[in-house]
């Protein structure tokens, strides 16, 4: 009998971490606010999961004590507020006019969310009467590019409009490194940008650039360190970067004079991710049209 039950209550373990296994979540992305930017009032910290929904987690203070504050996601900046995205359940303070809770954001609400983080910005506000509270959602962006190898060293810009030069640029509609897609930066295949790659395309196919290390800083001071495993030539269209769900880097120039010509794209994988400091990771970009 004590075999049969140790058998069950093993079953029982297994099918327990199965189901865990099966239903774990995936952090897409994180954002976090300062209320205001100088944090007097705390922080609110929301993210974004691989099912579709999100969790906002607040750590406020210096509140009025016994108050119910409204919570509001709102399209814009603090400065320049737009259209609600998101209502969680109102949040009462403590007799030190201190909130830390956690609500969670259904789909449907971070549905409204993304479609306007994707390419904009994003803020969170708390309001109880006169006593109003607003900071800026803010996530990790890629800030600068190293392929020693190729002595490539770019600041990196958030792509709008024709690519500019002397920097390079990341596609805002899809991800950043460590997140769970396609982190997509792209520049100028001219000298002192990505032309190295572009050249080295061209002999056998890009052989030697297997293996070569690609070093991408992030605005919250860490070096993302990849290898390159990939080097496609004469792309078309980069449209199933958006249906890739694995985290991966992809480097992009163009292989003509002008938008008309295929591309060239160059994959690679994270291999680790180590700090660094804030000067390292945030030169000065001085962009130019071209």
């Amino acid at each position: 009998m004590r075999r049969v039950l140790a058998c069950l209550v093993a079953v029982v373990v297994l099918l327990t971490l199965s189901a865990e296994a099966a239903f774990s979540l995936t952090t897409q992305r994180t954002w976090k606010a300062s209320l205001p930017s100088s944090g007097a009032n705390g922080t609110a910290v929301l993210r974004a999961y691989s099912d579709g929904t999100g969790s906002l987690s607040l750590s406020l203070k210096n509140l009025n004590p016994y108050r119910t504050y409204t919570l509001q996601i709102r399209a814009g900046r603090c400065s320049s507020l737009g259209t609600v995205l998101a209502s969680p359940f109102p949040a009462p303070t403590s007799s030190t006019g201190t909130i830390a809770t956690k609500r969670t954001l259904f789909s449907t609400s971070m549905s409204k969310v993304w479609s306007v983080a994707r390419t904009g910005s994003i803020a969170f506000r708390i309001i109880s009467g006169t006593s109003i509270r607003c900071g800026n959602l803010n996530f990790q962006k890629a800030t600068r590019i190293r392929i020693p190898s190729l002595d490539i060293d770019l600041p990196i810009i958030r792509g709008s409009g024709y690519p500019k030069c002397r920097v390079a640029l990341y596609l805002p509609a899809l991800w950043q490194p460590r997140e769970p897609g396609v982190t997509f930066i792209y520049a100028h295949a001219r000298t002192g940008m990505f032309l190295p790659l572009l050249s080295r395309s061209k002999i056998n196919n890009g052989a030697s650039l297997i293996g070569m290390t690609v070093k991408v800083y992030t605005s919250d001071s860490k070096l993302v360190t990849y290898k390159i495993d990939r080097v496609r030539r004469h792309v078309t269209s980069a449209q199933n970067a958006a249906g890739i769900h694995s985290e991966r880097l992809w480097l992009q120039t163009s292989e003509g004079p002008n938008y008309t010509y295929p591309k060239l794209i160059v994959e690679a994988h994270r291999v680790s991710t180590t700090s660094t400091t804030y000067s390292i990771a945030h030169p000065t970009p001085h962009p130019i049209s071209c």
